[in-house]
C-alpha cells in the first residue's frame, strides 16, 4: 500500500481487521489488530544548509522520497512554518478555474485589458498554459474572480490547501493576506496532484500536470511551479514541484529568503543543485 505524505495523518491509529479463514468468517473468527502508521520522521541535512549557506541562501530545501520513506530538510524548523503561496498558488488557482468552468480548457484565451504590467510576456491575451509558464499575475486574478469567493474557499476547505484563510479579496489572497502553507504542506499538495489524488475531476488534475513548467532529458523530468511574495516586508521565494527518474519520484519544496535579484535565478538553481547531489537530476555539463 502507497502512502503518500499527506495521508499519514490520517492513519495514524488505524484499525484494521484481518480475518484468519477463507470464504465467510465465522461469528467472532475475526482477529482484530491496532495497525499503529508511524510518519516519517523529519531529519535535518545539515550538509544540505552548508550547501545553501555557501550560495549566499537563508531558507529551506525539503525533499521527500516516498519509496524509501525519506523526509528531509536543511531547515527542519522553515519547513514547518507558514508562508504566503505566492504564485505557486496558481497550480491550486488552475485546478479551481477549470473545476468550477471559468475557463474551458487550458487553450480558453482571456484578452488582455490593455494595463501595461512589469513583465512584459503579460501584456498581451493568453490561455491557461502560458498564463502558468509566465506566471502572469493579472490571468489569475480574472479567473479566481470568475470562479468566486463561494467556490473558491470551498475548494480551500475541500482539499485542506495550508491554513484555508482566503479573506475577503478573492484577487489577492494568495499575494497578500492571511493564507499561508508550509513547505512541508507544498510537498503534500503536488504528490496528492501528481497522483491524482485531489478532490478535483481525474481529467483537470491531469491538465494542470501536463501544463506544469518544468526541464527533462531521456533518464529524469523536472516539473514545479515558482513563486515570490514581494507584497510582504521580509520578501521569500519559492519553488515546488516533483522530479521523476527510473519510476521512481520525488517531490521537493524550497523556500528562501529574497534578498537580491539574483535570489530569482537561485530559486531554480539551488534546487537543481540539490536534487543532482541526491541523483536525481544529471549535472548540467553532462546533458
Amino acid at each position: 500500500m502507497h502512502l503518500s505524505l499527506r495521508s499519514y495523518p490520517l492513519l495514524l491509529g488505524a484499525v484494521i481487521i484481518f480475518f484468519g479463514c477463507t470464504g465467510v468468517p465465522e461469528k467472532g473468527a475475526e482477529d482484530v489488530i491496532n495497525l499503529e502508521i508511524v510518519p516519517p520522521t523529519l531529519q535535518a541535512r545539515t550538509d544540505w544548509a552548508q550547501q545553501l549557506a555557501d550560495s549566499g541562501l537563508v531558507g529551506t530545501f525539503v525533499l521527500w522520497e516516498p519509496d524509501s520513506a525519506r523526509l528531509q530538510a536543511s531547515d527542519t524548523a522553515r519547513a514547518r512554518k507558514g508562508f504566503l503561496p505566492a504564485s505557486t498558488f496558481k497550480v491550486f488557482n488552475s485546478l479551481v478555474a477549470l473545476q468550477a468552468g471559468a475557463v474551458a480548457n487550458e487553450h480558453t484565451i482571456i484578452r488582455w485589458d490593455g494595463v501595461q504590467r512589469r513583465s512584459p510576456d503579460w501584456n498581451e491575451d493568453q490561455d491557461m498554459a502560458q498564463a502558468i509558464a509566465r506566471s502572469t499575475v493579472w490571468w489569475y486574478q480574472v479567473v479566481a474572480r470568475r470562479a468566486g469567493a463561494e467556490r473558491m474557499q470551498h475548494w480551500l476547505d475541500t482539499v485542506g490547501y495550508g491554513n484555508h484563510m482566503m479573506g475577503d479579496s478573492i484577487h489577492l489572497f494568495w499575494l497578500q493576506g492571511g493564507l499561508r502553507i508550509t513547505p512541508l504542506e507544498q510537498i503534500g499538495f503536488m504528490e496528492a496532484l501528481h497522483r491524482e489524488e485531489l478532490p478535483f475531476d481525474q481529467a483537470h488534475q491531469r491538465t494542470v500536470k501536463r501544463i506544469l513548467p518544468g526541464d527533462s532529458t531521456s533518464v529524469w523530468k523536472l516539473q514545479g511551479k515558482t513563486g515570490w511574495a514581494i507584497r510582504v516586508d521580509e520578501e521569500y521565494g519559492w519553488y515546488v514541484g516533483w522530479v521523476q527518474r527510473e519510476g521512481r519520484t520525488a517531490y521537493f519544496a524550497t523556500n528562501i529568503d529574497m534578498k537580491t535579484m539574483d535570489d530569482v535565478r537561485k530559486r531554480y538553481t539551488i534546487t537543481y543543485a540539490l536534487l543532482e547531489r541526491e541523483g536525481w537530476v544529471d549535472p548540467k555539463s553532462a546533458q
